[in-house]
């Protein structure tokens, strides 16, 4: 069996999401950089706490699952001592290989999950801004139309102001006992248009304020979307990175079933492919799940949180996570 080359890939796809998911959080972290959702949960930040919760669910089974584990031995231990007598027997090297397989199935599906579970939230944002957007829009063009209201009112009380000056000049008495009807007639007309137009002063604050809030909404939905879109990137690229490694064990699951020979390649092809397991769940409780940690506290009080952490802490474990990882490889 063809040995691929050893390729850190995989561990720095796991740094991704969580560096990724840093960002996204030191982006909209602090009371004022929630965004309102239009499905549950409907708040950003809480739909954000969920992600890490499940993140760190997902990590931490990658840090506890031993590789094709038959008891308490590996795959690669149970394929060292085949042949031996006594040893294990063919039923126990399928039986580990079919179980490591299963494992990294299982945790290739909680992967997909989380890239969905982002990609819903990405969503969710983006229909948040937009329906923030056309609110604020139909608030704008309602203050709009209430100050057209009340300019045309203005017009027509300076109208009135005019004819009432031009009636204190009149000096025909049955002219001016005509124009003081009319003056009078339109005065009642403008003082229902007074009301009127009180309540369309009114109803335009209102609006404004409306669109106001609405923008501001939308603004904090807004400010998410970039970094959703790279963590929905960076967890596809984790999806596929486990979606080989599956490929890979179930080859070997494969050849085991297949194949009456155990080989030196197929021996080194396990070893790797677990050489690369063992070094994700050290790389996960060494690194990471403490790094999501940080992340999580900042979320609530914001880079400038009292005693928390900061974006830039996250991003120092992060890049101290993928300096370390060619020797989590080596197995130290």
């Amino acid at each position: 069996m063809e040995v691929p080359e050893l390729s850190p890939s995989l561990l720095e796809s796991l740094v991704a999401v969580v560096a990724t998911l840093g960002e996204l959080v030191a982006a909209v972290a602090g009371p004022d950089g929630d965004a309102l959702l239009p499905s549950s949960p409907n708040s950003l930040h809480k739909a954000l706490d969920s992600f890490i919760g499940h993140l760190m669910a997902t990590l931490g089974h990658l840090g506890v699952t031993s590789p094709g584990h038959h008891g308490d031995v590996t795959l690669g231990e149970t394929l060292a001592a085949f042949g031996d007598t006594p040893g294990p027997t063919r039923a126990d090297v399928t039986s580990a290989a079919g179980a490591w397989r299963d494992s990294v199935a299982a945790l290739g599906d909680r992967w997909h999950r989380l890239a969905t579970e982002a990609t819903k939230l990405l969503e969710a944002c983006e229909d948040a801004a937009t329906a923030e957007a056309t609110a604020a829009a139909a608030a704008t063009q309602r203050a709009g139309d209430r100050r057209d209201k009340e300019t045309k009112w203005v017009t027509n009380l300076d109208s009135l102001v005019a004819k009432a000056k031009r009636l204190l000049v009149v000096t025909d008495e049955e002219k001016g006992a005509k124009a003081l009807q009319e003056h009078q007639a339109t005065v009642e007309v403008a003082s229902r248009d007074t009301e009127v137009a009180r309540k369309d002063m009114e109803d335009a604050v209102v609006a404004t304020n409306e669109a106001m809030a609405a923008t501001k909404r939308g603004r904090r939905a807004e400010v998410a979307l970039g970094p959703l879109r790279a963590l929905v990137a960076a967890c596809d690229e984790a999806t596929a990175a486990f979606r080989e490694l599956s490929r890979r064990v179930g080859d070997i699951a494969a050849t085991l079933e297949e194949s009456p020979n155990v080989t030196e390649g197929l021996v080194a092809a396990v070893a790797q492919a677990e050489r690369l397991w063992e070094a994700g769940g050290r790389l996960a409780t060494r690194h990471l799940v403490g790094t999501l940690g940080d992340i999580r506290r900042l979320l609530p009080r914001g880079p400038g949180g009292p005693g928390g952490p900061s974006g830039r802490t996250v991003a120092e474990r992060c890049q101290k996570a993928i300096e370390d990882i060619p020797r989590l490889l080596r197995g130290q």
